[in-house]
């Protein structure tokens, strides 16, 4: 990838989470503390059980507006519009475990990096921890 290309990458990751990050303060105040706890134990589960399991879990756990159904469609959102899964066409956990080897492992490695720029903003965003097992 050329460098210009991985700069702009890196900055639409920061603006992405950012934003996503400030949605959840702004309008979903009382999941923040779900919502940390949750963006801050994905990037281990993916890796060590997979994106697909994890994206599974999530998928689960999404009953309402709740924090797993916001990460989920925040997600899926950060792999469509980078081009890695058509969010169009069947839902989105489908897809990803449907994918060929080279495309889930471009995937996982692209969320990661977007997770921790995800993370950063919710440990200076979010006060305080959820206690909960999320």
């Amino acid at each position: 990838m050329p460098e210009n290309r991985r700069l702009e990458l890196a900055i639409k990751r920061a603006e992405t989470a950012f934003m996503y990050v400030r949605e959840i303060t702004e309008s979903h105040k009382h999941i923040e503390k779900k919502y940390k706890s949750l963006v801050r134990k994905t990037p281990m589960r993916i890796k060590t059980n997979g994106l697909g399991s994890t994206l599974a879990f999530v998928f689960s756990k999404k009953k309402g507006e709740n924090q797993h159904f916001l990460f989920y469609h925040q997600l899926e959102k950060w792999l469509s519009e980078n081009d890695m899964v058509d969010a169009e066409d069947g839902e989105f956990v489908a897809k990803v475990i449907a994918m060929e080897k080279a495309d889930y492992r471009v995937s996982t490695n692209e969320l990661l990096a977007f997770l921790i720029w995800l993370r950063r903003f919710v440990d200076g965003m979010i006060e305080g921890e959820e206690d909960d097992d999320i």
